[in-house]
């Protein structure tokens, strides 16, 4: 008789050879994508769009980055500038002065709209003329980066979204490993090797589509899992806590920004150009100083030396000064190491650890990355319709005559032949 298909499926996973272990990898990999996929393709898309934050920052605003040098030219205080801001764009609060070593360049400052009521689009950037005090341009492009981020983070939903992409972001990560087992070749064939690197570009679409989960999967493999790390390490505490120890740091020890002395109402903050020039014949090699600004809440001053800067990041020193006297902050030094690791952690997050060739290669594993659970999930939607098909196929009739595991009809005896019993010699002839 005829196998029925569920038969034909066990004898054909049977044949197989795949062992328990492999079965085990791909049942993880499947099911761990299907429950996870959604959230995963909305982390890995707004960590995309949010690599080039400040190129597209940039290009928005580049008529305001560069001025004019006049002759003999004296540059206008910082205070003198915040305070143009402030009765210019009196519901606009100014958190970050940057000056740079170019003479051309304008000066930037970070600031956030208290009357925009959208969240986290009050975010925004301020464009001065550091000869004549001007405020050439106010931008609120950050503002939708830091509302990118946000969804990235927690999906806006405070702390069952971050809760949603902490699981999301571990089940990333065993995806990672899963897939990478899974695609293993059992022998390094030459037709293995080209299946495995190569995609086959020629092939049927849904051929593509597997080539294209698989092959961009492996390349992107590393960085992907630098990528999943990373963004462990800044969002769940267990995880953060052995980037710590593995460093040489203190996973106990307070953040700095819990340790930084609180406004004192009864006292004055130094001017901001205090702090703006502290710094700037110590290191003659800065391209830019970026000074925080002293504000109602915070006693304390950041002040950055970098040669380069982002929303988030910085590539150069730190300092960390009181508001009311300049001196340096007496802070741990597991604090500050502490401090110094996490920009680490997040310049590998983003892509700020190497300039543009860092970024770029960031959103190319990031742009693969937000495939994965498309092409993934096209896959295992063409296999469940392939499955569906075999089971509607008609079960042939089996003859009664059949050859026992053939389904075959047994051919018919010639006319008047009767067959003899087993191991005894017919005589006389037929009929």
């Amino acid at each position: 008789m005829l196998k029925s298909p569920d038969k034909r499926m066990a004898e054909k996973k049977k044949s197989s050879g795949k062992s328990t272990f492999n079965r085990l990898n791909q049942w993880l990999h499947l099911w761990l994508g299907l429950i996870s996929g959604i959230i995963v393709f909305v982390v890995c898309l707004t960590g995309t769009l949010f690599v080039f934050h400040d190129e597209v920052n940039e290009f928005v605003n580049r008529r305001a980055l560069t001025v004019d040098v006049p002759q003999n030219a004296v540059r206008v205080p910082a205070d003198s500038i915040i305070a143009n801001m402030r009765q210019a764009y009196p519901g606009v609060a100014v958190s970050g002065y940057t000056v740079f070593r170019d003479p051309s360049r304008s000066i930037h400052m970070m600031c956030f709209n208290r009357d925009d009521k959208r969240p986290y689009r009050g975010m925004g950037s301020a464009y001065a003329n550091p000869y004549t005090g001007q405020i050439i341009k106010v931008d609120y492009t950050y503002g939708i980066f830091r509302w990118l981020a946000a969804i990235h983070t927690n999906l806006l939903l405070d702390k069952t979204g971050t809760h949603m992409v902490e699981i999301a972001t571990v089940i990333f990560l065993i995806e990672l490993i899963t897939g990478l087992i899974w695609w293993w070749p059992k022998k390094w064939t030459k037709a293995a090797r080209e299946k495995s690197f190569k995609i086959k570009w020629n092939a049927k679409w849904r051929r593509v589509n597997i080539d294209l989960h698989n092959v961009l999967g492996f390349y992107s493999l590393v960085l992907a899992i630098v990528l999943t790390v990373t963004g462990l390490i800044l969002s769940y505490e267990p995880v953060k806590k052995i980037f710590f120890i593995a460093f040489g740091g203190n996973a106990d020890q307070k953040p700095v920004y819990q340790m930084l002395p609180k406004a004192d109402s009864l006292k004055t903050p130094l001017p901001l150009e205090y702090f703006v020039n502290k710094y700037s014949g110590r290191y003659p090699d800065y391209r830019l100083i970026s000074s925080s600004v002293p504000g109602p809440r915070s006693g304390a001053v950041t002040v950055k030396v970098a040669h380069e800067t982002s929303m988030v990041t910085y590539r150069g020193k730190i300092f960390y000064l009181d508001a009311y006297t300049g001196k340096a902050i007496d802070l741990p030094e597991e604090a500050v190491k502490n401090a110094r690791y996490m920009n680490m952690n997040i310049a590998l997050h983003i892509g700020t650890w190497y300039g543009l060739p860092a970024k770029i290669l960031t959103f190319i594993v990031c742009l693969i990355c937000t495939s994965l659970p498309v092409t993934g999930f096209i896959i295992w939607l063409g296999k469940k319709k392939k499955g569906k098909k075999r089971e509607e196929l008609p079960v042939r009739a089996v003859p009664e005559n059949a050859i026992p595991g053939t389904g075959r009809p047994a051919p018919r005896a010639a006319p008047g032949f009767r067959p003899g019993l087993p191991g005894k010699k017919r005589t006389g002839s037929p009929g």
